[in-house]
């Protein structure tokens, strides 16, 4: 384990958790369905399971990968001078909340804010536990939006995707997660419409997907580790 070791947990048990329902695919694939066999789609049924859990294990990652972050920043006693101003912007949500208003404290805190911003590039504070203040599962289901404000809140290089097509799978796996879990559709006929091997497929690109963000983040780290750590 690295000195990021908190981090790499979060990956590391979001992957596993997707390896183990690759298995059930499979298990899924080498079942013979005989025409008239699942007349009540049960197989089917087991397929669309598959949405519902892409999308949880995604919905449990970026809800613990906050706190590993906060943890792990804290544990390597990173100062705030080497942050970037986006995440900086979330440990001061407390200051934003109280410059809603045209009062002389909003005004205040208003000031307080820009002159941090002024003086970050000095500011040799060690960071505190900031897990409560950033928030990357907002209750809503788990798409490119919060990829892209994770790249935006570490201020990570080139792109969050790993794919082109990235950007479809997160699509799909939000969509068909909300159709099966609110029954927007029948869960059958969106079971039937996939094979299980399209979705070792996604399992496989959802995989790769979270294994492009860790190698970001490590990198991310490794830029930032005090020379005496």
């Amino acid at each position: 384990m690295t000195a990021y070791g908190a981090v790499e947990r979060v990956f590391s048990e979001a992957v596993e958790r997707l390896a183990r329902e690759r298995r059930r695919l499979e298990v899924l694939s080498a079942q013979v369905e005989p025409q008239g066999f699942d007349r009540d789609g049960f197989l089917a049924m087991g397929r669309a399971l598959s949405y519902v859990v892409m999308g949880g294990v995604l919905e449990c990652f970026m809800r613990d990968l906050p706190r590993a972050l906060a943890t792990d920043v804290a544990a390597l006693k990173i100062p705030r001078s080497s942050l970037p101003l986006g995440l900086v912007a979330a440990l001061e949500a407390a200051a934003f909340r109280r410059c809603g208003d045209g009062t002389i404290g909003a005004l205040l805190a208003r000031t307080a804010i820009l002159q941090g911003a002024v003086l970050h590039a000095s500011d040799v504070r060690l960071v505190e536990d900031f897990s409560e203040s950033l928030k990357l599962a907002d209750g809503s289901t788990i798409g490119q939006k919060n990829f892209e404000a994770l790249w935006a809140l570490l201020n990570l290089p080139g792109e969050w995707r790993n794919a082109p097509n990235d950007v479809f799978l997160l699509r799909e796996i939000k969509d068909k997660r909300n159709d099966v879990a609110h029954w927007e559709a029948d869960p059958v006929d969106i079971g039937r419409s996939k094979r299980p091997s399209s979705l070792i497929e996604m399992v496989d690109q959802l995989i790769a997907l979270l294994d492009h963000v860790l190698l970001n983040i490590c990198y991310w780290f490794e830029e930032r580790i005090p020379v005496s750590s």
